[in-house]
């Protein structure tokens, strides 16, 4: 579950980033909420540009409000920023080892040990399985860091210029793209 505020900028880039990914595994579901969604609203077109100039599908979106119903059912929530991740927790707080803000996900994917990481790539695995593995694994590194920062959050680019966009996007680009190495996805 990839999560922001509004659901029509950031958001929608993870799920449709994280799809393409995932494009060849059909028992991967992902799925976007907004913490406070413009329900029923289109992304927004300078982040519908970006991800189509990166190659994933733009077609059929409808932002949705967040449920405690989607925070109970996914696997693993990725969040734009903390207080993204917080709102949900104080909804499900069992979430929380589940839970993450991308660019935090991204940068603990380096802190995996050799065995976690031949794992996790270990092509004989269902794909589905070696995610499922990679969240705890995830999780622990998190224990075992600082806490997240600035560099943890996705700047939000709602009504801000072309070059906020093109951050936004960056910041979630990067993190998607460190997941499909480790897991070996080859996209």
């Amino acid at each position: 579950m990839a999560v922001c505020t509004g659901n029509i900028c950031r958001s929608p880039a993870m799920e449709r980033l994280l799809a393409q990914t995932f494009s060849a595994e059909p028992e991967v579901t992902v799925i976007s909420a907004g913490t406070y969604a413009h329900v029923g609203e289109d992304m927004q077109p300078q982040m519908k540009r970006r991800i189509a100039d990166y190659g994933s599908d733009v077609n059929d979106f409808v932002a949705e409000q967040a449920t405690v119903e989607m925070i109970e059912g996914s696997e693993l929530i990725l969040a734009a920023t903390q207080v993204h991740l917080d709102d949900m927790l104080a909804e499900v707080p069992a979430a929380g080892e589940r839970s993450f803000t991308l660019p935090q996900f991204g940068r603990l994917l380096q802190h995996l040990s050799a065995d976690e990481a031949a794992e996790v790539a270990d092509p004989s695995t269902p794909v589905i399985d070696r995610l499922a593995a990679l969240v705890p694994m995830v999780a622990q590194a998190r224990r075992e860091q600082t806490q997240p920062g600035e560099e943890d959050e996705v700047v939000d680019p709602y009504m801000l210029p072309e070059s906020v966009f093109d951050e936004s996007f960056r910041q979630i680009r990067e993190p998607i793209e460190a997941l499909s190495r480790t897991l070996k996805l080859g996209n």
